[in-house]
């Protein structure tokens, strides 16, 4: 839980800088792809007797896709992204993807978004192959009052609200989702003896779609309501399902428990795919650009590891002079005048931490987002350090970050309320505000 906490604060550190993400794509593994297929019946197997091949089949088709958002420009120029990798039940893998665009490349109108989504049949004289390929691969059900019993049907409806309705023109509503350009073309596709039009289709971009012959799906983002669904469900980690296991009695229909493990576990299903992807140690979560989280702590309360069979007298001096990340901080404020107009989170913009050496060096290319890590408020001076590292700049030491105006202050909670950070319940204002960009209904409550 705590690694999906941190990397669903990683995506709001680049929402944060870049804004809202523009797309939301969702790539899928096709068992039936070539590269598995030549290695799989020739020996005789299915695509699940090799959860090795179908791993390493969809890595190198992910790391395609990545590269072409990236250095293709398929949509654009690319100027941050983030990405999920998540097991089906039956094992096969598929990525949540988040890209934000930049500059032109950003979708503002109906039209905008045309250009890059589609959700209606192409021509199938015209195209013939994308027509095939998107009637294979993304279309959804048949569901609704067509199949009752179909897996998304909940209390007679369909939890992805399909099928849509038709409409001539893309438009976006009041709470930022799109409703796509569906037009009755009269174009359909017949299966399970139910002819299913435009309605049924599920966005896809035609590029993707005929490049890498899967369930692709991709979708327009970019309104604040819609940001913490997509980093929850991006981050979400897998599903989860309660068991029981029971013996059933011979002589009869009738079930029964066995008392030694008559109780319900909770377990982590774990796939030969996944297994198989974590062996060959694949990102489960990637992210760029890099986002730095910074640690910082009170005078003389940094963590220190140890080993079990050492001396706390040898621990303790062999710590009590050493840098952490957040004192050398201070020390690169004192050499150099190159970063004094920025703040502990904005510092590795400019500036590179090396863990060996315990000093920070100037940056030569690129940059990284910073983010302080999250201390709730209940910690006590150690909170108001962090609201006050979000605006100090150039800090030289503890004092520095207590001193406004030349007035050096006793403790950090007194300097918030003399900046005006706590006054007026600020303090719970900001923390039920932070709490609802991340927390979950029942978190809130």
């Amino acid at each position: 839980m705590r690694y999906m906490f941190n990397n669903c604060q990683d995506a709001m550190a680049i929402c944060k800088r870049f804004g809202y993400p523009d797309l939301f794509i969702t790539m899928t593994c096709n068992a039936n792809w070539k590269e598995i297929q030549d290695f799989v019946t020739p020996r005789g197997l299915r695509a699940d007797d090799r959860p090795d091949i179908v791993a390493r089949v969809f890595k190198m088709k992910l790391n395609d896709l990545m590269s072409n958002l990236k250095k293709g420009k398929i949509f654009g120029e690319v100027q941050a992204g983030t990405y999920t990798i998540e097991f089906q039940k039956r094992g096969l893998p598929h990525a949540h993807i988040l890209i934000w665009l930049q500059g032109e490349g950003k979708l503002k109108t109906g039209d905008d978004i045309d250009k890059v989504i589609s959700a209606e049949f192409p021509d199938p004289v015209l195209y013939p192959a994308l027509s095939a390929a998107v009637s294979n691969y993304m279309m959804h059900g048949p569901c609704g009052f067509a199949n009752m019993n179909y897996a998304c049907m909940k209390n007679g409806k369909c939890e992805k609200f399909f099928p849509k309705q038709f409409q001539n023109s893309t438009t976006i509503d009041e709470e930022g989702y799109p409703k796509y350009r569906r037009r009755d073309t009269g174009v359909s596709v017949t299966k399970k003896d139910i002819v299913m039009d435009n309605r049924y289709v599920v966005p896809y971009n035609p590029d993707l779609l005929m490049r890498y012959h899967a369930h692709i799906n991709v979708e327009y983002c970019n309104k604040s309501n819609s940001i913490k669904y997509l980093f929850k469900y991006v981050n979400k980690g897998p599903d989860r399902v309660s068991v029981e296991i029971s013996n059933r009695d011979k002589d009869s229909n009738k079930e029964k428990g066995v008392d030694e493990i008559n109780q319900y576990y909770d377990c982590k299903y774990l796939s030969p795919c996944e297994a198989a992807w974590r062996i060959f140690g694949f990102y489960i979560h990637d992210k760029w650009p890099p986002v730095n989280r910074l640690s910082f702590h009170l005078p003389n309360e940094q963590s220190v590891t140890f080993k079990d069979h050492e001396w706390i007298d040898t621990v303790v001096e062999r710590n009590q002079d050493m840098d952490t990340e957040f004192t050398t901080w201070f020390k690169a404020n004192q050499e150099s005048e190159l970063g004094k107009d920025l703040t502990y989170a904005e510092f590795p913009q400019r500036f590179v931490y090396d863990e060996d050496k315990r000093i920070w060096t100037v940056r030569k290319k690129g940059f990284s987002i910073g983010r302080l890590n999250y201390i709730p408020m209940g910690t006590g001076e150690l909170f108001y350090m962090r609201v006050l590292l979000t605006i100090q700049k150039g800090c030289t030491s503890f004092d520095s970050i207590k001193t406004v105006n030349g007035v050096l202050y006793q403790t950090y909670k007194e300097v918030c309320y003399i900046l005006g950070l706590l006054k007026d319940d600020r303090e719970y204002i900001d923390g039920i505000k932070e709490a609802s960009d991340l927390g979950s209904g029942p978190q809130l409550r």
